[in-house]
């Protein structure tokens, strides 16, 4: 699991399986303001729960999911 304060600013993009490859969801920056997580879609934004944040998957160098490439981190739904 990530901290709150190590995961502030980053980007995620959530995806759905979808056939053989993945639907974006969603997509943004995370924000942390002490007390809890949000994840920034354009000019909203939403709460982040301890369930998405045990969740989050890095995005490596070698991921083969097209659809995280720029993000930080992933999350499959």
């Amino acid at each position: 699991m990530f901290q709150p304060a190590h995961i502030d600013g980053r980007t995620v993009v959530v995806l759905h399986p979808k056939g053989h490859g993945h639907v974006v969801v969603e997509s943004g920056r995370l924000s942390f303001d002490g007390e809890k997580v949000s994840l920034l879609v354009g000019d909203s934004q939403r709460s982040f729960s301890d369930a998405e944040i045990d969740s989050l998957k890095l995005v490596a160098s070698g991921n083969r999911i097209l659809e995280c490439q720029g993000f930080d981190f992933f999350l499959i739904r």
